[in-house]
């Protein structure tokens, strides 16, 4: 009676526990438990209320469909929870993104590889998306996932594909309308005519329109240059939001091992590390306008190369007094003048006085008169030596004309420097470089004299 009462007893129990590990697996399979986790809400209710709201969190977030309902996988789960409630305190955040294996996408119940090859999907107004290119084209390293495209970016969309992150891809590192970057791959280009004021096209009469510019090589920034801003840049002060040790950023420069570490290996979304590129039609005659360089390239670059002051050939290395203090054009260019009825920042005394003394007011024009003397001196012997030089074309060898010749474009070289580059910006310096350009003229004249 005692041997039946306790077999029953162990029937019952092993019954019981069998029942508890069913339920709990039950239980701890259903997307409500994932939500029960207050960290976990926002990404329960955007997949409550999104198109995968059927399938069940597991079904996705294990790393092949085999593995949904293993044991290792349950303690895994067990682990995760684990792991959260022992180091639970209010701010707890979860560094590392949840990945979703490709193989969990594509099985033949949801989206198997066949059907997505070559199908073209509508994203947005006006773009169609083929995925077989983006399977087969990589770029600088990177292996393409699902979730490298479908993030959770927002907090109101589960899974969606952002459109900045299609924008990081193709603008990084490209040429507007270049390569991965060119408007047709994802845009049909018009064929309508662009001249509005035409209500029809006589015969004989061509056209205007899209294609008509690309086969006359019209520049397309001509009309759409404001559309792409920002240049995808590393944010690296971020990168100690997940790597502790600051030797890491040694290897930031190796763009295939951070793309293979992080996007390959899915321990990373796009801006975790990238600032966002953005790409939108706005108002298109302000950044053209604003843009100094379309019309004016290396801008200045005399000027700055003064205030540089850096070593050249016989040429000490002389930078300017504000070089030191990295006191930048606009600390100096306060006074407003019209000129052709623009308003142009230039220099003034009063800036010298603001931060020196009053004694400093007339000290830039002193420096202006000083290289103006020189300035006029140096282009006198200039015109000497280019004179010497012709004079001598048919009286000496070519080598020493040649020799000649090579001084004179090293003087050239260091008085346009100045001429143009305003010598009051680099006082000292432009005062050296004349002497030298000098120097030059008077040797090459001494030189074709012998």
């Amino acid at each position: 009676m005692k041997l039946k009462i306790l077999l029953l007893t162990i029937i019952s129990v092993f019954a019981l526990v069998i029942a508890a590990v069913f339920t709990t697996d039950y239980y701890t399979s259903q997307p409500s438990f994932c939500g029960a986790c207050h960290m976990m809400k926002k990404y329960y209710n955007t997949w409550e209320s999104g198109k995968h709201n059927e399938v069940k969190c597991i079904e996705c977030h294990y790393a092949a469909p085999t593995e949904k309902y293993s044991l290792g996988s349950k303690f895994k789960g067990l682990g995760q929870l684990y792991t959260y409630m022992s180091t639970y305190t209010k701010h707890t955040t979860v560094r590392k993104p949840s990945s979703v294996n490709d193989l969990s996408c594509m099985t033949m119940d949801c989206h198997p590889r066949a059907k997505l090859d070559d199908k073209k999907y509508a994203f947005g107004e006006r773009t169609l998306f083929v995925h077989k290119t983006h399977f087969e084209n990589t770029i600088e390293g990177q292996t393409l996932h699902c979730a490298t495209c479908h993030q959770h970016l927002s907090a109101g969309k589960h899974l969606e594909v952002p459109k900045q992150a299609c924008f990081l891809c193709h603008f990084m590192n490209t040429e507007f309308n270049q390569d991965r970057a060119k408007c047709s791959l994802c845009h049909t280009i018009p064929t309508k005519p662009l001249q509005r004021q035409k209500k029809e096209v006589k015969p004989g009469e061509k056209p205007v329109t899209h294609q008509s510019l690309a086969e006359a090589k019209v520049d397309c920034q001509s009309c759409h240059y404001e559309l792409v801003f920002g240049n995808g840049e590393i944010k690296e002060e971020e990168c100690v939001n997940c790597h502790d040790v600051p030797e890491i950023s040694s290897s930031a420069d190796d763009m295939e091992l951070m793309h293979q570490k992080h996007v390959g290996e899915q321990n990373a979304r796009c801006f975790d590390c990238h600032r966002p590129i953005r790409h939108e039609q706005l108002e298109f005659l302000d950044p053209i306008r604003e843009a100094c360089f379309i019309c004016h390239p290396n801008h200045h670059n005399n000027q700055k190369l003064l205030l540089l002051g850096k070593e050249r050939q016989e040429i000490m290395n002389v930078p300017g007094l504000m070089y030191d203090v990295k006191t930048n054009c606009i600390g100096c260019h306060i006074e407003e003048r019209l000129i052709g009825g623009e308003k142009v920042l230039h220099g003034s005394a009063e800036a010298c006085v603001a931060c020196h003394t009053e004694k400093y007011y007339g000290m830039p024009q002193e420096w202006k008169n000083k290289i103006k003397e020189e300035l006029e001196y140096a282009l006198e012997i200039e015109k000497d030596a280019e004179q010497a030089i012709k004079a001598a074309e048919n009286m000496v060898s070519m080598e020493k004309l040649n020799e000649a010749k090579g001084m004179l474009r090293k003087g050239q070289k260091y008085l346009r420097l100045v001429e143009y580059g305003g010598g009051v910006h680099n006082y000292k310096y432009s005062i050296v470089l004349l002497d030298d350009a000098m120097n030059n003229f008077e040797d090459l004249i001494d030189m074709l004299k012998e």
